[in-house]
């Protein structure tokens, strides 16, 4: 059984949904007056998110130069930097739980999202099945 659920136009998506959150929620949680490191990291990866999303190859974007498979490397390895950061930055309580929350939650949206291989079969699949 395949688990990748979420297709590219999916994640595209989801990428600028989760960028502003990763730029309102800082303000909302008042980051700013717990730490103002935190809240600038959180802020600016969201505005390289927005960046880097309208340059990958996929649905929603503008500049279609980032292959998607390289996107998800991003995605990745932001999830990994996110996990990390509260324990080389000492970020506790509230900014420890949502830098941790965010970071496996990158991991995951990466983990479920389909390649463009796959979502192109799963598109010929379908579109074989609607033939008559």
């Amino acid at each position: 059984m395949n688990l990748r659920i979420i297709s590219p136009s999916v994640h595209g998506i989801l990428d600028y949904v989760s960028a502003i959150l990763f730029i309102l929620a800082p303000i909302i949680l008042k980051f700013e007056e717990i730490s103002p490191f935190a809240y600038w990291l959180s802020v600016i990866f969201g505005c390289v998110l927005i960046l880097y999303s309208l340059m990958t190859d996929y649905e929603f974007s503008i500049g279609m130069l980032i292959p998607l498979k390289v996107h998800l490397a991003i995605d990745f390895s932001a999830g990994i930097i996110f996990i990390l950061w509260p324990f080389i930055f000492d970020f506790t309580d509230l900014v420890l739980a949502y830098y941790l929350v965010v970071g496996f939650g990158l991991l995951l949206v990466v983990a479920l999202t389909q390649s463009d291989e796959e979502s192109q079969l799963k598109d010929d699949h379908h579109d074989r099945n609607l033939d008559y």
